[in-house]
């Protein structure tokens, strides 16, 4: 078998694992168990940061 006759085969394949992979990322983020993390993480850009010093403008 050469490569040129597995092409289809391989590519058939590819399209799976990509499948795979895109369902699994889906289903790990989407797990019921991490909702806590992924809601704290959403919180990020609306806690103020108080490590900065405030800057002020002068006129």
């Amino acid at each position: 078998m050469s490569l040129v006759e597995a092409y289809p085969w391989l590519r058939s394949l590819w399209t799976l694992w990509f499948f795979l992979l895109f369902v699994g990322i889906i289903v790990w983020v989407m797990w019921p168990g991490r909702r806590s993390a992924w809601d704290k993480l959403g919180r990020i850009p609306l806690q103020e940061d108080d490590a900065q010093p405030q800057m002020r403008h002068r006129n």
